[in-house]
């Protein structure tokens, strides 16, 4: 039998893989996928959500509209945190209306 602590350990371990599995989106378009920019350079883009410029500038995708809730000043906050990078390195765009990339775009609930 498995202990207690074993088995809170094990699906510790696997909930996060399964995680990291589905945010990092490796099937369509590759966890270190990069696009020329025009420089030259390198842009990170890790998902279809987030775009690292070769400059520092980070851009954000907010998938739902802006409707009240304060998604483009959440998401921004959220990703600066994360990542650590000063507020002002952060860009928010709305994302195109293409459902296959980013699931539902509505408003509401």
């Amino acid at each position: 039998m498995l202990p207690r602590r074993e088995f809170l350990r094990v699906t510790g371990l696997v909930g996060g893989g399964l995680l990291l599995g589905t945010w990092l989106d490796f099937g369509t378009n590759g966890v270190l996928e990069a696009a020329e920019a025009r420089n030259g350079a390198v842009e990170f883009t890790p998902n279809a959500f987030i775009r690292i410029a070769p400059d520092g500038v980070i851009t954000t995708m907010a998938k739902n509209p802006e409707v009240g809730q304060g998604i483009k000043t959440m998401l921004p906050m959220l990703i600066a945190e994360e990542l650590d990078v000063d507020w002002e390195s952060i860009r928010i765009e709305q994302a195109m209306s293409d459902p296959t990339k980013y699931g539902s775009q509505v408003a509401g609930g």
